[in-house]
């Protein structure tokens, strides 16, 4: 049985599910599931669990689990949720099973980690600056004030923030305009600021075990900052299939496992013919280049699975 973590809304999910042919249990971030009973005896074990679909699933007899982002979650409180997180996670550390992906606890690094990682890897990245003080900020806007500009990122995974009054979605990338820039405060909460690099074309990769799947993205409107805000409609968007070198495939790969990672995404920029790295995410959007590339990749990904390799 294979055991699949997801986020709720992810059509790549199912298309690898499609694929499988063997049973299976999927567990979303926001899908209430039910621990009924966790034994552990001298002569077996039993890890029960059900949801809205199945019931009196032991856990016990998955052989394989893929990570793609979500959780378990209790119908209870904070506290049970963080019962059953700790629990759950007990479990899966123990279990000797093919693991595809990372469950969001092990994930062992963060942006900067990342960053200076490719670095020593010998990629070039934009210049960087982290702070929280607007002058240091002023003096970095201009630098590049008459170049191509700075733009800002979130530094952790996590990208709503919320308090008293507002919800804050920091998922998009954006421009550090004047005007953004008169209205910061002289102190600020600790942010991330980048060069602006106007690229040729933007690079997403898809990294299944060892296995490279690219796709450059062209985006045709410059005063675009971020191409995720144009997938919906495809709008001045030209994505098709595209080879890596063989060595900044292994700069990558090196990356990859220097994280402990077997599932992810990697973006990269190409820029007067110099690759840039800017990030990898561990539950990378795949569908939107697995569906213009035509790569199939839930076949590889089902393959992987359900034959415990």
């Amino acid at each position: 049985m294979v055991l699949i973590y997801s986020k709720d809304v992810d059509d790549f999910v199912n298309q690898v599910i499609d694929c499988l042919e063997v049973d299976f249990i999927r567990i979303n971030e926001k899908e209430v599931t039910s621990i009924e009973e966790m034994d552990f005896s001298n002569d077996s074990n039993s890890y029960l669990v059900k949801n809205s679909y199945l019931s009196n699933i032991n856990l016990e007899n998955i052989t394989s689990a893929w990570f793609n982002g979500g959780c378990i979650l209790s119908d209870g409180g904070d506290y049970e949720n963080k019962c059953y997180e700790i629990l759950n996670d007990t479990f899966f550390l123990q279990k000797t099973i093919k693991k595809i992906g990372k469950r969001k606890v092990d994930i062992e690094f963060n942006r900067l980690d990342v960053m200076l990682e490719a670095k020593q890897q010998g990629f070039k990245i934009p210049h960087t600056l982290i702070t929280g003080n607007k002058t240091k900020l002023k003096d970095f806007f201009d630098l590049y004030e008459s170049k191509n500009g700075i733009i800002a990122k979130r530094i952790l995974d996590s990208y709503l923030y919320e308090d008293d009054e507002y919800l804050y979605n920091f998922n998009l990338t954006f421009p550090i305009t004047p005007t953004v820039l008169n209205e910061v405060p002289n102190e600020f909460a600790i942010s991330l600021f980048q060069e602006r690099i106007i690229a040729d074309f933007e690079i997403r990769v898809i990294y299944v075990d060892g296995v490279f799947y690219s796709a450059c993205i062209y985006n045709f409107d410059n005063t675009v900052i971020d191409y995720r805000t144009k997938l919906r409609n495809k709008e001045n968007l030209r994505i098709i299939p595209f080879q890596l070198p063989a060595e900044i495939e292994n700069k990558l790969d090196k990356i990859f496992k220097r994280f402990n990672m077997n599932y992810g995404s990697a973006d990269l920029m190409y820029s007067k013919e110099d690759y840039y790295f800017l990030e990898i995410n561990p539950t990378g959007q795949i569908s939107f280049i697995n569906n213009a590339c035509n790569f199939y990749i839930e076949n590889l990904l089902a393959t992987k699975i359900k034959n415990e390799q």
